[in-house]
């Protein structure tokens, strides 16, 4: 089953957990950007992880 997010959505069900989680922004010399590509939806994202 994949997330569902969801951002200022006043009709969005209340949250049943609180994760922590980070996220970092990896640069190189060159001003490139890290990016991962996500399994879970085929998306790039910023590398990160849950705190569990």
């Amino acid at each position: 089953m994949a997330r569902i997010d969801y951002y200022n959505d006043p009709d969005a069900p209340p949250a049943n957990s609180v994760v922590p989680s980070t996220t970092a922004v990896v640069t190189d010399q060159q001003a490139r950007i890290l990016l991962i590509k996500r399994r879970d939806n085929d998306l790039w994202a910023l590398p990160g992880a849950e705190w569990t």
